[in-house]
């Protein structure tokens, strides 16, 4: 008996723009260096912060919601937490976020450890808290960050649907972590142009990204067909 192959018809690439404001957030948030690079004559400590951030938080904020849902669904979660007692919704949903974001944010922790002392000039901090635009821009960050997961309806997701839109996630910030070394060490206008392109890419079409790259092959099947392109 053959089985039918499953094959894959990639959408328009035009398709994530028209369906929504999350890829022009994606563009507009990693367009943000580069404008201060050209526009703003923001340093490349600044510019370094930005794009750190924006990894930092967009993990955060993925965490965040996935908690949530998990503990809003499993009213059980509570008792998982070893030898406590049953935890209020929310003091769970800290004690999780917290923890994970801990530890799976370690890239981000240890490249900030190495850009503290390598990039980050003396004074630092000092001026980029007088720099409105670029305190500005942060905010932005963070409150696109949290829309777009807020947007992406996890509660409407079953369990596999979760796991592939972390994995999916979590490619997204190791690129991130090579982009920010490059940038940091590797200082070039143009280059940083480029990466920018990269990032939008793999972060507005993560699934042609895993099919390039040859990691589909690893999906669950429930998943192999699913595109978010």
């Amino acid at each position: 008996m053959n089985v039918p192959t499953r094959t894959f018809r990639p959408r328009s690439h035009l398709a994530p723009f028209v369906e929504g404001s999350r890829a022009w957030l994606v563009l507009v948030k990693n367009a943000i260096p580069v404008a201060g690079l050209y526009w703003l004559d923001w340093s490349i400590d600044v510019i370094v912060l930005q794009i750190w951030f924006a990894g930092a938080t967009a993990l955060g904020a993925m965490l965040a919601f996935q908690v949530w849902t998990f503990v809003g669904s499993d009213p059980s979660a509570a008792e998982l937490l070893p030898g406590k007692p049953p935890c209020p919704r929310a003091g769970t949903f800290a004690f999780y976020w917290l923890a994970f974001w801990s530890i799976l944010g370690l890239p981000y922790w240890v490249t900030m450890l190495i850009l503290g002392t390598a990039i980050f000039e003396d004074g630092f901090w000092g001026l980029l808290v007088s720099d409105r635009v670029a305190i500005a821009a942060l905010f932005f960050v963070l409150a696109s960050n949290a829309f777009q997961e807020f947007r992406r309806g996890y509660h409407r997701m079953s369990g596999p649907e979760i796991r592939l839109e972390f994995d999916w996630e979590f490619h997204m910030h190791l690129a991130r972590i090579v982009v920010l070394l490059l940038v940091s060490f590797v200082p070039r206008p143009g280059l940083i142009i480029w990466l920018a392109l990269a990032l939008s890419y793999v972060e507005i079409y993560p699934m042609r990204t895993l099919r390039f790259l040859g990691g589909a092959r690893t999906l669950e099947t429930a998943n192999e067909d699913r595109s978010r392109d």
